[in-house]
């Protein structure tokens, strides 16, 4: 397994302690150079990141599937990714920058970093605000012993967070087969599912998702607008990720833990009785 690294570390239990080795992982920041938009920055576990790089796209609405996709060129630390769209920056409106899709794009969150480079907005910014969404149509509707099943392969498939617990973890589900992901941030745990899935041609509208960490508007966001229907947590949604869950007609389930669940939008997907 790559990425991994001993550090040192004084253990304290029952009154009592030592010195251990201990194994984390070596996260990095990643790049990703999307047509002619400003480099964003992330930190990562540098794994998959072809995976990452699609979901991400898709998820921020750059573009519209996987076939909008020329190529991706991977150099060390950086992602090319050019697209059909071509996207670029054409002029600001009120702090919101446009590309040529139309699209609002990164806008009050446009901090450069490190000469040029947009920090990632997974921890907040423009999608926390963004309460405009397009409602998921989706039939998909599933049982609720499927929860408690998938989220114990969650953490039983995550080999990474079980030496380390130095990351998240998702996973998608689609019918019988499923893709698991982790990373140092479940933002791009969750891209990389997504990714993966496109690539591999899934249904997402008959696709959902469970990951580890709460659930905020701009991870709900990202869900709304690849169209999965459904997103599960072993953690609570915060009020915003809430909101857009109900305005986008996602099935939002959380604090899954063991063999229990909160069930907090569009309820009728769940077979609770079985």
């Amino acid at each position: 397994m790559t990425h991994l690294k001993k550090i040192k570390a004084i253990r304290y239990q029952n009154g009592k302690h030592k010195e251990i080795d201990e194994e984390t992982v070596t996260d990095e920041f990643t790049n990703l150079i999307i047509d002619q938009l400003p480099p964003r920055k992330f930190s990562t576990y540098p794994e998959n990141l072809e995976d990452f790089a699609i979901g991400y796209t898709l998820g921020e609405g750059l573009i519209r599937n996987i076939k909008d996709i020329q190529n991706i060129n991977i150099e060390g630390q950086n992602v090319f990714i050019k697209t059909k769209l071509n996207n670029k920056i054409q002029g600001k409106e009120n702090g919101i920058i446009r590309n040529n899709t139309g699209e609002n794009m990164c806008c009050s969150c446009m901090n450069l970093l490190n000469g040029g480079s947009v920090l990632s907005d997974s921890g907040g910014g423009w999608r926390s605000n963004n309460t405009q969404v397009q409602p998921v149509k989706s039939n998909l509707k599933i049982n609720s012993t499927d929860i408690i099943k998938n989220m114990k392969r969650l953490t039983d498939k995550a080999i990474i967070w079980q030496k380390t617990a130095s990351v998240h973890v998702a996973q998608l589900v689609y019918g019988e087969e499923y893709i698991i992901r982790e990373d140092v941030s479940r933002h791009v745990a969750v891209d990389k599912v997504i990714g993966a899935a496109a690539k591999r041609k899934y249904d997402l509208s008959q696709s959902y998702i469970l990951y580890s960490g709460r659930m905020p508007a701009d991870m709900v966001i990202k869900v709304v607008r690849v169209g999965i229907p459904i997103l599960i947590s072993n953690a609570a949604p915060a009020g915003s990720g809430y909101e857009i869950a109900k305005n986008g007609n996602i099935t939002l389930i959380g604090f899954v833990r063991g063999d229990r669940f909160n069930l907090y939008t569009s309820p009728e997907r769940v077979n609770l009785d079985k």
